[in-house]
């Protein structure tokens, strides 16, 4: 038996990985602003003042349901999806230059 080898499903994923790096460029922008502190460092402070970010998600990709499994298997009371999202994002637009 093969293990090198990739099945069909595999190579979708890095098919659709490649056209998705491949699509519309992105600009990038001039880096992280000075005046923005790391994601760490707010997330660690005793009191943070928020602000909601509206949004919606691909239901195929069952993030809910994820979410609620991860929770669960970490025998977790509450997970900060806020501070999750925060650090995705924040990561994201920095890579980025914003």
């Amino acid at each position: 038996m093969r293990t090198d080898a990739q099945g069909p499903r595999q190579e979708q994923d890095v098919k659709a990985q490649a056209t998705a790096s491949e699509g519309t460029p992105w600009a990038h922008g001039p880096g992280r602003p000075a005046d923005i502190p790391e994601a760490a460092v707010v997330l660690n402070q005793r009191i943070i003042a928020r602000e909601s970010l509206d949004s919606s998600v691909p239901a195929a990709l069952k993030l809910k349901k994820r979410i609620k499994r991860f929770a669960l298997d970490n025998e977790l009371d509450h997970l900060p999806i806020g501070d999750i999202v925060s650090v995705a994002l924040d990561e994201w637009l920095t890579t980025r230059g914003f």
